[in-house]
């Protein structure tokens, strides 16, 4: 009998000692730079969340949950999130400020870390994107604060994997508008795509929570847009990384860099109309991602977490100069890294998922045009 000459399989990842050595010194970063993190945010620690919990105690004592008499942002403990949001705040805030952040911070965890997980990209792509999170400041300011980033990240992941799936596409858009209305810039590409479908199941999702929030006395919808038009005018707000303030603090006059910030939201919401038509479906999504925070004249560092997820779709496709985008905000590098680098990593996202999905969507259709130009061909 001849002797097989071909290599044995090789284990799968994970099952190999390299591998396991690796998971394990990944964890251990991964924990060592969030629970150091963590226990060093001093008044940063909850300041988000001291708002749900604020809206959680004035629902509860049949209180209106917006302070109508804020007129700026940037402060600790205004709520200024839709009225059904109280909803997921209260479970938590039933313990305490106290104990109820703690459990808020392990949520808020746990949705990043599923959020990666379900990311449709390759695995290795997936532990690339968990190891620059989590030693990027985004993320762990977002996590300190409280913020809603980390839900929106597990919403968009989930809405990511599910593009072809109109329930599931829908109904995650409508729960992140129903976090923060941001996320409803969505709806906009799924109009132009015409995918009534998930529109419909989002209409639905979004009517159906709105409508259980009311039920229970969390209905001030007018509230919220009243107390919104007054903190909309945010463009000489230092830490605001919006283009209109990044001007501002760059010394741009203050009405110049509001008209470029005005011009901006337009801009921002014809660019997620007309890469929702041109562009093929996973690239218009994910710059309707970006363009959702974009779109904002208030932004925030931890809203960069966001960009994890265009920047894993660019590693995917062998783009890896994406990996820049948040190399620029590690913790470590936070003393070096000056506010405008936000909105350069903002819009450099976004150029490069436009420029990237525009040059996958020439590549699928040139091999099309070729096969009808050789089925048009006589036969020789």
């Amino acid at each position: 009998m001849s002797r097989s000459t071909s290599s044995p399989p090789r284990p799968a990842f994970g099952r190999r000692p390299a591998d396991i050595v690796s998971i394990v010194a990944i964890g251990a970063v991964i924990v060592a730079y969030i629970g150091y993190g963590l226990l060093t945010a001093q008044s940063t620690l909850g300041c988000d969340f001291l708002a749900y919990f604020n809206a959680s105690v004035n629902w509860a004592h049949h209180r209106p949950i917006y302070d109508l008499s804020v007129a700026s942002t940037g402060t600790c403990g205004i709520y200024q999130y839709p009225p059904p949001f109280v909803m997921l705040a209260i479970p938590f805030s039933v313990f305490g400020f106290d104990m109820g952040n703690g459990l808020w911070i392990a949520f808020l965890l746990a949705c990043w870390g599923i959020g990666t997980a379900i990311l449709p990209v390759r695995p290795t792509t997936r532990i690339i994107i968990l190891l620059v999170g989590a030693v990027g400041w985004p993320l762990l300011y977002g996590v300190r604060l409280g913020t809603v980033a980390p839900i929106l990240y597990v919403l968009f992941a989930l809405a990511w994997r599910n593009l072809e799936r109109p329930v599931w596409l829908g109904a995650s858009v409508a729960i992140g508008a129903m976090v923060k209305l941001q996320p409803g810039l969505i709806a906009v590409w799924l109009l132009v795509r015409r995918d009534w479908r998930a529109l419909a199941a989002a209409a639905v999702v979004g009517a159906v929570i709105a409508g259980i929030a009311a039920v229970v006395g969390l209905f001030d919808w007018l509230g919220l847009l009243t107390l919104l038009r007054s903190l909309s005018n945010a463009v000489d707000i230092p830490v605001n990384m919006a283009i209109g303030a990044t001007l501002r603090s760059l010394g741009m006059d203050l009405e110049l860099a509001r008209t470029i910030q005005t011009v901006n939201t337009i801009v921002i919401l014809a660019i997620v109309v007309v890469t929702g038509i041109r562009l093929p479906r996973t690239a218009g999504f994910l710059v309707a991602v970006v363009a959702s925070q974009l779109i904002s004249p208030i932004v925030w560092a931890h809203y960069a977490v966001i960009l994890l997820l265009p920047v894993a779709w660019l590693l995917d496709r062998g783009q890896w100069w994406a990996i820049l985008i948040p190399l620029v905000h590690l913790w470590v590098l936070l003393p070096f890294a000056p506010n405008w680098t936000y909105a350069v990593a903002f819009h450099a996202t976004l150029i490069g998922l436009i420029v990237v999905g525009w040059r996958d969507g020439r590549e699928a259709e040139e091999p099309t045009s070729a096969a009808v130009l050789a089925a048009n061909e006589p036969a020789a």
